[in-house]
């Protein structure tokens, strides 16, 4: 049994972009302990077959068809969920897409469509929940951000942003929220092995470089999930995933002058392989 469950014996959790990736394999890790789970995604289709795995492990799962973008609809979808389990116990705001590309060729649609999903999500799942949470004086709200928000690495401009304000939120919310019974923590993971690729928005080049660090990594969604709530046991502020992530953090903190140099050593790579990509014109002919 996970340290969690002990923890919260009723085993209620709310989880978004629930229907594949990280956000199924934290499913199916609480549903081994029996957990009512409810089940937040866009996609319809995957969602129900997530519902009937998460079911299949021994989980109560109920699905919920949600855009995390719009605010109103997160915010019934929430209060239904609480209304019929009296409550909640862990919210994981997990929901999320990637967006990569050189700054000066990402529109501002992937801008926003980055934002919209990554950080209003977020936000509009602690606004929706954080009452509940108060009024229990408990619980435990999980968001999700990445290892981006504090590498900051070349052609991520967007993505590097969202995710660093998840990081912010959470940051601010474990100090308001932690004096009145409820716990906050942000996860932090480098890149792992999941769908998350399969929808990237942005360049050709940026997503060929997703595609090849999300798929060659060495850590899958159910490495992620399982040391997520091992730690969240713990109540820390930061989760981080795997020990490279947590490298990388220390990187920066101790030698950032160094960290700095070596990525921008990298941007230069990237931006001569881009160069080099480019189609070469014809001089033009009288």
């Amino acid at each position: 049994m996970l340290a969690l469950t002990a923890r919260y014996p009723r085993r209620r959790a709310f989880i978004t972009g629930a229907a594949s990736g990280l956000g199924l394999a934290l499913a199916e890790e609480l549903a081994r302990d029996g957990w009512r789970i409810g089940l937040a995604d866009v996609q319809e289709h995957r969602l129900q077959r997530a519902a009937l795995q998460v079911r299949a492990l021994g989980g109560n799962a109920t699905p919920y068809l949600l855009d995390v973008t719009d605010a109103a609809a997160f915010h019934e979808t929430a209060q239904t969920f609480v209304t019929a389990h009296d409550g909640v116990d862990l919210v994981i705001n997990n929901a999320g897409i990637a967006t990569g590309g050189w700054f000066d060729e990402t529109s501002l649609a992937d801008w926003e469509a980055t934002l919209d999903v990554n950080l209003r999500g977020v936000l509009h799942g602690c606004q929706s929940f954080v009452a509940p949470l108060l009024r229990q004086g408990q619980g435990h709200l999980i968001n999700i951000a990445s290892l981006a928000a504090v590498a900051n690495a070349p052609m991520m401009s967007a993505y590097n942003v969202s995710k660093a304000g998840v990081r912010s939120l959470s940051e601010t919310l474990y100090h308001e929220l932690g004096p009145q019974g409820v716990d906050v923590s942000v996860v932090l993971p480098a890149f792992f092995r999941s769908a998350l690729a399969d929808g990237a928005r942005g360049s050709v080049q940026a997503q060929d470089l997703t595609h090849k660090l999300v798929n060659e990594s060495g850590s899958s969604a159910a490495d992620v999930a399982a040391h997520l709530l091992r730690e969240a046991a713990h109540a820390p502020l930061h989760i981080c995933y795997p020990r490279s992530s947590r490298l990388f953090w220390w990187w920066k903190r101790l030698a950032p002058a160094h960290y700095h140099q070596t990525l921008r050593s990298r941007a230069a790579h990237l931006y001569r392989r881009r160069v080099q990509s480019q189609p070469r014109t014809s001089p033009a002919t009288a």
